[in-house]
């Protein structure tokens, strides 16, 4: 999907961004060996395959608090694209999607909900804003509250929530992702102006 998005607050020089999101499913060589090198993350894989149903944003939030990623490992299996931001997809099955997000400075998604799954996702290194948006009479959406997020924290959002989650800092991003279920059908939202 592409389309122009207005320009963000302290990146006026910038040209206005053109949005892309790039897929990287893992191949099973590369979830085995970041798993590999990475118990905590082999244990969350683990209990979402151990469960036939829809964990909650509060088993998820608390699952994710208590990781401690292998970044080097992490970095070795994911990357980055040029061209907007990079879901690289660990692992995949009818109740969840485990994804790495790859952010470069300056790149964000689009405001957009996640019609039918909830997530929550876990700041592995860099910084994340997430701007949390509602819609007017004519379906614009207008910010209502922003949150940076560092390293170790967990941001979580319901189904009907609209965000947009963005690297506004000069350094890297990489969020940890768990879509229940996975993440199928979302809608975006134009901004108010």
């Amino acid at each position: 999907m592409t389309g122009q998005l207005p320009r963000k607050k302290g990146l006026e020089s910038r040209p206005p961004q053109v949005y892309v999101v790039t897929q990287a499913p893992l191949s099973e060589e590369q979830r085995s060996t970041l798993l590999s090198k990475c118990e905590s993350l082999k244990n969350l894989t683990e209990w979402l395959d151990g469960i036939d149903r829809r964990p909650g944003l509060d088993e998820l939030d608390a699952r994710l608090s208590s990781l401690e990623i292998n970044v080097d490992a992490l970095e070795d299996c994911i990357g980055y694209s040029v061209d907007g931001y990079q879901r690289n997809v660990i692992k995949k099955n009818e109740h969840y999607e485990l994804v790495a997000i790859c952010w470069t400075p300056g790149q964000d998604t689009p405001i957009h909900d996640h019609t039918g799954s909830d997530c929550a996702f876990l700041i592995v290194s860099g910084v994340s804003t997430e701007t949390v948006y509602e819609t007017n009479e004519e379906g614009l959406a207008y910010p209502v509250s922003d949150r940076r997020y560092a390293p170790g924290e967990v941001c979580a959002a319901e189904e009907p929530d609209i965000h947009r989650v963005s690297n506004d800092e000069r350094t890297n991003l990489i969020n940890l992702h768990v879509y229940t279920p996975p993440l199928s059908e979302f809608k975006m939202y134009a901004p108010a102006e």
